[in-house]
């Protein structure tokens, strides 16, 4: 069940603490890649192993490294992401859970539309084999995403943006 990851932060939902692990893991994961850096994917497995024990960790990094993998070889354009523990998501990290959490719910539809926002027509096979792996992973470790997936998308937006994105004559 969810109540198995350790060090539980009472302020977050279940669901809440299981998309913060696939962000917190890909903004990781990711960096090792934009810097060259192995410190970036020891702080994602740090993040992991703290959260889920080794032998559960073991099995979702490796899905994540696989899904980031082909995020950072098929992107479009470079991806966007916030820096580490950051409590916002950017769009690239709201369609990045959402495409994970569309497999999880069987919604190969989604998924595939989703993919196609983030990675170009060659990787899209790669792209979803590795999400589909990687959200396969999560669910037999009973780390099930929210609906809707992005934290960002569950909550109501200020009335300051939706006053700013009115058009004015």
């Amino acid at each position: 069940m969810i109540g198995r990851l350790q060090d539980r932060s009472p302020a977050f939902a279940p669901g809440e603490e299981v998309e913060t692990l696939v962000v917190e893991g890909l903004r990781r994961w990711l960096a090792g890649y934009q810097t060259g850096s192995i410190e970036c994917w020891e702080m994602a497995w740090s993040l992991y192993a703290g959260r889920l024990g080794v032998n559960r960790a073991r099995q979702a990094v490796t899905g994540l490294s696989c899904f980031a993998r082909a995020l950072n070889g098929w992107a479009k354009c470079g991806l966007s992401l916030l820096p580490y523990d950051c409590p916002h998501r950017c769009a690239h990290e709201c369609l990045a859970v959402a495409l994970v959490a569309s497999w999880q719910r069987g919604d190969r539809e989604a998924a595939a539309n989703i993919a196609e926002e983030l990675v170009i027509s060659g990787g899209l096979p790669f792209t979803l084999e590795a999400a589909a792996n990687f959200a396969d992973t999560l669910r037999r470790l009973d780390l099930v995403l929210p609906d809707p997936a992005c934290l960002a998308c569950r909550r109501p937006m200020p009335v300051a943006m939706l006053a700013a994105a009115e058009t004015r004559h």
